[in-house]
């Protein structure tokens, strides 16, 4: 998890910042749109996610279903610094639960103009609380990291974006090691969002 941290970090200094003369270049200069085309600075979107255990299965099998609440702001081209709420239930064999967490991140979107579709790719990592342990056994506090792949395609004014997505939910070991079973998930998130 802490790689996936580091790149993370890694992506989004060495974009830049929207000031800075590798950011004036690519967003300001006449003619020079980016790998987004004319796309907006600033991005919102809602969506839906559905996610499964995929392997590393502990005592227990869990899915995951929820609402996912993402806004991402440009820094160069088409790289974006991302950040995520999430509310999804998980339906495990003991008691179900909601796993409330928030992730920061980049994405990364490439193509030319802004009516054609785009592959995207996200990585974001974060934190979550629980109403309950998830998985049993585990704890309420985890930590998360995600990894998705997908398809971006414009719909004036809307933008539909389908990634899949792995999910990773851990405490990292801090209750000791009888207390982390983890989870990993594989899913799909379908959203629509709105440029500003």
């Amino acid at each position: 998890m802490l790689s996936v941290a580091i790149l993370s970090c890694a992506l989004a200094t060495a974009a830049g910042t929207p000031g800075s003369p590798g950011a004036q270049g690519a967003a300001g200069a006449p003619g020079a749109s980016g790998a987004t085309g004319a796309a907006g600075e600033w991005r919102v979107d809602v969506g839906a996610a559905v996610l499964r255990e995929a392997w590393d299965f502990n005592q227990s099998t869990e899915s995951l279903a929820g609402a996912v609440l993402g806004v991402d702001r440009r820094v160069w081209r088409g790289l974006a610094v991302r950040g995520e709420l999430l509310a999804l239930r998980v339906m495990q064999d003991d008691d179900d639960g909601w796993l409330r967490g928030v992730t920061v991140g980049t994405r990364l979107r490439w193509g030319q103009g802004s009516l054609r579709p785009k592959p995207v790719v996200d990585v974001a990592v974060g934190l979550s609380s629980a109403t309950r342990p998830v998985p049993p056994g585990g704890t309420s506090f985890n930590y998360l990291a995600a990894i998705g792949a997908g398809v971006e395609m414009p719909l004036r004014p809307a933008v539909v974006t389908v990634t899949g997505r792995w999910l990773h939910a851990s405490n990292n070991g801090r209750e000791g090691r009888h207390r982390n079973p983890d989870l990993q998930s594989l899913g799909v998130v379908v959203s629509v969002g709105w440029e500003y």
